[in-house]
């Protein structure tokens, strides 16, 4: 059953809703753990593939080690072993996360930049209990725009180097600069979003936001409500071709009615409202639990859209992502407007690196410092 590299046949409209079938049969069950009987069991023949193709999915969506936390005494046989391993593999991997976590944050306080913790390391200590239950790729980092500098030298005195991981990552308005050591990457981000794409109150932002604490380090997190709007945001900034544990993380900040009521009046005062208004739909379309708790909210079409066509193995085609894109922006002024910002960021990447680009650090002005 644990064979999940194995080469996939001709993918089939049938197969696609089996995948989907699947990813609601492991979401009902973190949901509700007495729905664990519904899922796959070993066997022999069709059984067996059926095994198979459900850890692919579930693993896919990033839903293992929290499928093992939730069932892990109700679940069986290959299927118990995969999520177990998975989870023990995420509590390592996350503690480390954590630790550099920690360490960056004592290196920007010792610069005097505060600093806000983003979605995974805050998510895993908020919204989930037991070690391993959430997966981190990397440690996300929110510092004032204005503190940019001092931000950067302190990440560079702690041996990160920063990467070209996106064209205009250098430019002073933009929103994020990825910076590595090892194998651990952190996201320094400068805001939430890029600064065309909406309109954050970030003084908002900062005022309102909680403590929390990392090891033995005191920090910030997003309050629930903004957290969920930019959790909303960075969906959609991935096209909504997301892993399904970003539908919990939604539906875990956002337990109550009056809580979703308040991020959503967020977003429309941001300028972000249909990335929200198709997270949320999408997380009612898959949770049903959350869902029975929140007066009904009639998906737009866009949202519809998205969620016909969210659970697959497969990737959305470049095609469906463009489409995504163009139609989640709130107003068409804002759309043409983050075209043209892009467009000629873009530009300058091929024409920078076609004649010779500088490193890095270069463009970042930390070697003349």
């Amino acid at each position: 059953m644990v064979n999940s590299v194995r080469m996939r046949g001709p993918v089939t409209a049938e197969t696609h809703a089996k995948e989907r079938g699947f990813l609601r049969a492991v979401l009902a069950a973190i949901e509700d753990r007495t729905a664990v009987a519904a899922l796959p069991r070993d066997g022999q023949g069709d059984q067996n593939d059926d095994a198979d193709l459900f850890l692919r999915v579930a693993r896919r969506h990033r839903l293992t080690p929290l499928l093992s936390a939730v069932c892990g005494d109700a679940l069986t046989g290959a299927l118990a072993q995969a999520c177990r391993n998975d989870r023990l593999m995420t509590a390592a991997r996350n503690l480390r996360f954590a630790q550099i976590g920690e360490e960056c944050l004592r290196g920007l306080a010792g610069a005097g930049v505060p600093v806000i913790v983003l979605k995974g390391i805050a998510y895993e200590r908020l919204l989930y209990a037991g070690a391993g239950a959430r997966p981190t790729a990397d440690v996300d980092l929110l510092v004032p725009s204005a503190q940019r500098r001092a931000a950067f030298r302190a990440l560079d005195r702690l041996g990160f180097e920063p990467r070209a991981a996106a064209p205009g990552f250098d430019d002073a308005d933009y929103h994020e600069v990825a910076w590595r050591r090892e194998d651990v990457e952190v996201d320094l981000h400068l805001a939430l979003a890029p600064t065309v794409r909406c309109d954050i109150d970030y003084q908002e932002v900062w005022g309102r936001a909680e403590p929390i604490t990392i090891g033995e380090t005191d920090a910030k997190v997003l309050h629930a409500e903004h957290a969920a709007v930019f959790h909303g945001l960075h969906m959609a900034i991935d096209h909504f071709d997301v892993p399904a544990l970003y539908l919990i993380d939604l539906a875990r900040l956002l337990p109550s009615e009056a809580e979703l009521a308040g991020a959503e009046e967020t977003a429309r005062a941001w300028g972000c409202w249909r990335p929200f208004a198709t997270a949320t739909a999408l997380a009612e379309a898959f949770l049903p639990v959350w869902r029975a708790g929140h007066r009904e909210r009639p998906a737009p079409w866009r949202a519809r859209q998205v969620v016909a066509r969210f659970g697959p193995i497969e990737r959305l085609p470049r095609w469906a992502q463009l489409a995504r894109k163009v139609s989640h922006f709130d107003d068409p002024v804002t759309a043409l407007r983050y075209a043209a910002v892009q467009g000629w960021r873009k530009g300058r990447e091929v024409a920078l690196r076609r004649f010779g680009g500088r490193s890095a650090r270069e463009r970042l002005g930390l070697d003349r410092e």
